[in-house]
């Protein structure tokens, strides 16, 4: 970064206040410098809000503070296992950044009698990564005898060689606003109370819990029956779940892909994989990714145990009786999967629309018979696939819009409104992977958990729409729409850590999304409310409504009928 700054423009809006300095470069963006406090916080955004005109740029970047006082100075960590860590910077200068692989994605500098906590966005500093391994997210650097420097950074070349192929970049289409954004959180105090006090934005990096409510997890690559198959015995425990579960996360989706060969047998370790992992506290809720008949990639999830093949020969009935596995369907068609998906009481879910190997979908099968059936549910949320800094949303240009688009292609049918589920697109996971900062999750209304193997109350929940997504700083617990027509009203409340931006209530009446904000800006963070909005639902067909905090964090409902 290069600073050529000639002065500095000064704004206040609600309870925040933002000081921007003109004339940075970085490349081939410029912009300016930012820096943003809140009221009721000690912490400062500090950001690039900067923009290049060249075509297909993709870019990393990294943020720190230089020229920090070495005298009785430390940097403190703690490792992935969650262990402390501290360096008093007593050894020599270092001619580069000493990378951290740090949890929290969190690093504190002790300097001058107080501490400095620094640490990224949660969500809106990953990119398309399909891992959640943690490549070192902190640094530091000894400059010299008398400074140091310290900061947050995006990994390069730590990857695990397999996964060089999607270690992708954030995107910046030309003349496009790009904020690459960290945060530092001061205090008068040592580095144990900087990381209470900036670990408390994301409760400690665990989906907190809310009464009435399961948190689900979704769309995990950890293919649990062809790993229990390989380890030689069904009650072989895997890592991958106990991650999930220390992360907060009650119902965890593990996401197979089925082969020709030992289809049957897969789906057999699969389902009593799964029930071996659940207990009372924690479900294990099997899904199969499929590629075939429905366009793109889609996902079925299970009410129960089922079993089928990907074939059906001339002469084959749909449903015939297996000598092991009992009933089993034979799938030849997209009629057929349909009569499957319905007896068996199972939901099917685009898990990456419009991207990766879902490119065009479900835009190419929105009129068909099978997209239009409501167990067809709708697409998975996920940030970082073809995401860049512009956005405003988690998801903002793919899916977010993706979501109103396929209300409005049913409208005018009776059918139920589609819905997004939070998936993560990950693969294995062991301790110390960035669990939370690298999937959303969606909170389901169903109490307590049913019996392992008994997954029907959350395909109930699904069906319904009786949830909400989230990437958990902000949290719904309740909203209702009152009224009809020009005296239409939504309440809903409201909780988050961030600073809120907007909650936002989202209409749709066939043709034209309508988005109609009301500023948060006033309100402090770590708060609670009820939010009250009136809106003309005359002429609407379906309603959501959503907040974002200034992170780039959010919730979402699931969208209603109006009509």
């Amino acid at each position: 970064a290069v600073y050529d700054a000639q002065g500095c423009v000064v704004t206040t809006d609600g309870a925040r206040l933002a000081v921007a300095f003109p004339g940075m470069r970085l490349g081939s963006f410029s912009g300016a410098l930012v820096l943003t406090v809140y009221e009721g916080t000690n912490l400062i955004r500090v950001e690039s809000v900067a923009s290049t005109d060249l075509p297909s740029v993709a870019y990393k970047y990294d943020l720190g503070l230089t020229d920090l006082n070495l005298e009785g100075s430390r940097i403190a960590w703690r490792d992935i296992a969650n262990e402390s860590h501290s360096y008093s910077l007593r050894g020599p200068a270092n001619s580069d950044h000493v990378v951290l692989r740090a949890a929290n994605r969190l690093v504190v500098a002790e300097t001058n009698g107080g501490a400095i906590a620094a640490f990224p966005p949660p969500h809106t500093f990953f990119w398309a990564r399909e891992i959640e391994i943690n490549v070192g997210n902190n640094w530091y650097r000894k400059d010299d005898e008398s400074s140091f420097s310290f900061g947050i950074r995006q990994g390069e070349q730590e990857v695990v060689e397999r996964y060089l192929a999607n270690w992708s970049l954030y995107s910046a289409p030309p003349g496009s606003e790009q904020h690459m954004a960290g945060y530092f959180y001061p205090t008068l105090g040592d580095a144990s109370e900087a990381f209470e006090e900036a670990l408390a934005f994301t409760t400690g990096d665990v989906y907190r819990p809310l009464p009435g409510y399961q948190v689900m997890g979704s769309h995990y690559h950890t293919n649990l029956g062809r790993e229990l198959m390989a380890s030689g015995s069904i009650d072989t425990r895997l890592s991958d779940f106990e991650v999930l579960r220390a992360a907060g996360i009650n119902i965890a989706g593990p996401v197979d892909r089925p082969r020709d060969a030992t289809q049957l047998e897969e789906l057999q370790w699969l389902f009593e994989g799964a029930q071996r992992h659940s207990d009372d506290a924690f479900m294990v809720m099997p899904e199969m990714e499929n590629t075939n008949l429905l366009g793109g990639h889609w996902d079925l999830l299970f009410s129960h145990p089922v079993y089928y093949v990907d074939e059906r020969a001339p002469g084959t009935p749909l449903v015939t009786e297996h000598p092991e596995y009992g009933r089993m369907y034979n799938i030849g068609s997209a009629q057929d999967l349909m009569t499957m998906i319905e007896a068996e009481d199972m939901l099917v879910y685009m898990p990456h629309p419009r991207t990766k190997g879902s490119t065009g979908f479900p835009d190419a099968v929105s009129d068909t018979d099978h997209f239009r059936n409501d167990r067809y549910r709708g697409a998975g949320w996920r940030w970082g696939m073809g995401s860049d800094l512009s956005e405003v949303r988690l998801s903002d240009h793919r899916v977010i819009p993706l979501l109103d688009d396929m209300n409005n292609w049913i409208a005018d049918s009776s059918l139920r409104p589609k819905y997004l589920l939070a998936i993560t697109e990950t693969y294995f996971k062991a301790p110390g992977d960035d669990i939370y900062a690298n999937g959303p999750v969606s909170y389901l209304r169903i109490g307590e958990l049913p019996e392992p193997g008994n997954y029907a109350p959350i395909v109930d929940a699904l069906m319904d729409g009786n949830y909400f997504v989230t990437s958990g700083e902000v949290l719904i617990p309740s909203h209702r729409y009152d009224g009809e027509g020009a005296n239409t009203t939504l309440t809903a409340e409201v909780q988050w850590t961030f600073p809120l931006d907007f909650v936002e209530v989202v209409y749709g009446d066939g043709e034209t999304t309508t988005t109609q904000i009301v500023s948060t800006k006033d309100l402090p963070p770590f708060g609670s409310q009820t939010f009250t909005i009136p809106f003309d639902a005359t002429g609407q067909a379906w309603v959501r409504f959503a907040a974002w905090d200034s992170a780039g964090n959010g919730a979402m409902t699931m969208p209603i009928r109006l009509n």
